[in-house]
């Protein structure tokens, strides 16, 4: 739908919105086409000016003559996640904000969705493309875009091999913070609650728990360790077994928040009170972690940070002349101490050596 002028019904040019902004048309072609170049006053008046006259950029002509869509594609495991959904969030307010229209792909952990929706992504002639990479599988057919030219960046996980900038999380300190926090807190022996082994994310999160109790002095049991299948079949079925063996756990460490809300429901259905019989601490903090009874500690990630983050690095792709280094940008994530790690009644391991986090 073309954007019409409330004032005297034709279509506005870049060249009134640059007049009602009081700057150049160049200064609002870069607003427009996210340009970080720009001061933030500038940005702010190009933007404001662009509402009032309801400004609309002729993107099939824009397309026809620089071949251009104006369109970015974005591929993540579950859109369903909160964590993702905080991830497209991100990334779709500052797409939007530059002119430019999202294409959401939920690829389940699937390799084969996963090489049909960049496929699909690439026939639309999407400009850039943001991606949470299954695994190595595809690898191959990440680079054959790079090749062609299409611009990507790399989220949440990296495949090191591919030239392609990334927007990680530092899951390995993420982990040890939180390990170390509980056996500061007295609670031991701490138990891990994970995936099969696979994703690189789920990988160093259990790094960061194994050098937290290995810098503790502590040895590192397999009996206090489950690996759930991704399926969640058999989640509740692990944590009854980690939860009632002779030498259970007196704290979990819960990798994920899928396999929170599971570990949630098996120690209820277990009658066990938190943090009295078992301490929690969860990787990735949802709202209902606050509302629990008690409130569960979570390590929050700045996943709406990294969405915009990954649009800021793509967009700066698009907008270059010249090729742009590969950036890989980690974010830190925060410990929300709440009511089920609270201290325990015996003493509190203290001057841990080799602490790999910096408080």
């Amino acid at each position: 739908m073309k954007a019409i002028s409330k004032l005297n019904g034709r279509r506005v040019t870049i060249q009134q919105v640059a007049k009602e902004a009081g700057v150049s048309s160049s200064t609002v072609s870069r607003v427009l086409t996210g340009n970080t170049s720009v001061r933030k006053d500038l940005r702010v008046a190009v933007l404001q000016a662009v509402e009032r006259l309801a400004y609309r950029p002729n993107q099939i002509a824009r397309s026809l003559k620089i071949r251009e869509t104006r369109t970015l594609g974005l591929l993540i495991n579950d859109i369903l996640n909160p964590f993702y959904g905080a991830v497209a969030k991100g990334m779709e307010d500052l797409a939007r904000a530059a002119g430019y229209s999202v294409i959401f792909c939920s690829i389940n952990q699937n390799y084969q969705l996963e090489r049909d929706a960049l496929s699909m992504l690439h026939d639309k002639g999407v400009d850039g493309i943001i991606v949470a990479p299954v695994g190595a599988n595809n690898y191959e057919v990440l680079k054959n875009l790079l090749t062609m030219g299409v611009r990507l960046v790399q989220i949440d996980r990296q495949l090191p091999q591919l030239k392609a900038s990334a927007v990680l999380l530092d899951n390995l300190a993420g982990a040890y913070q939180a390990t170390h926090h509980l056996l500061e807190n007295g609670y031991t022996p701490v138990g891990l609650v994970s995936h099969v082994p696979g994703r690189i994310t789920l990988i160093q999160r259990e790094q960061g728990y194994t050098q937290a109790l290995q810098d503790a002095g502590l040895a590192i049991s397999k009996s206090d360790i489950c690996h759930v299948a991704f399926d969640m079949s058999d989640l509740a079925d692990q944590v009854q077994r980690l939860l009632t063996g002779p030498t259970r756990p007196a704290a979990l460490l819960v990798t994920n928040n899928r396999l929170a809300i599971g570990v949630l429901r098996t120690i209820k259905e277990l009658g066990f009170k938190i943090p009295d019989d078992v301490a929690l601490v969860m990787f990735d903090d949802l709202e209902l972690f606050e509302l629990h009874a008690p409130p569960i500690t979570a390590v929050a990630q700045p996943a709406y940070a990294m969405g915009y983050k990954a649009a800021e690095l793509l967009l700066e792709q698009l907008n270059s002349d010249s090729p742009v280094p590969t950036q890989v940008v980690t974010f830190h994530p925060e410990l929300i101490v709440r009511d089920s790690s609270r201290p325990h009644e015996q003493q509190p391991l203290r001057n841990l050596a080799g602490s790999y986090y910096k408080e």
